[in-house]
């Protein structure tokens, strides 16, 4: 997975660099979660690119992160989700747990 890390306010962001398909592997996506959590930075972001979508493998591991960062006391925020994403995330009722934004510049 293709990704940059920078810091907007007190989140960290994880920009997925590539588009997100069937064939797509985000399972290192948890070892920057976790690099992020020993730092004792809980506030983090992922951002997508605009034709991705996720499917139920990679969808296990964003609950995953969402879970060792809430475990942490933080908090999960998505980035430039489609309506491919938001779909999945309704159908595996996670929509509601996290906060969605369209950029960046809406993180507070």
């Amino acid at each position: 997975m293709k990704y940059t890390t920078y810091t907007k306010g007190r989140y960290q962001i994880i920009k997925i660099e590539e588009v997100l398909t069937l064939s797509s592997a985000i399972d290192d996506l948890l070892d920057v979660v976790y690099d992020f959590l020993k730092k004792k930075q809980v506030y983090i972001a992922i951002g997508f690119t605009d034709n991705s979508y996720l499917i139920s493998r990679s969808g296990a591991v964003l609950v995953q992160c969402w879970e060792s960062i809430k475990g942490a006391g933080g908090e999960l925020a998505l980035i430039n989700v489609n309506e491919e994403i938001r779909d999945f995330l309704s159908v595996i009722d996670f929509k509601s747990q996290i906060k969605i934004y369209t950029s960046d510049d809406q993180l507070a």
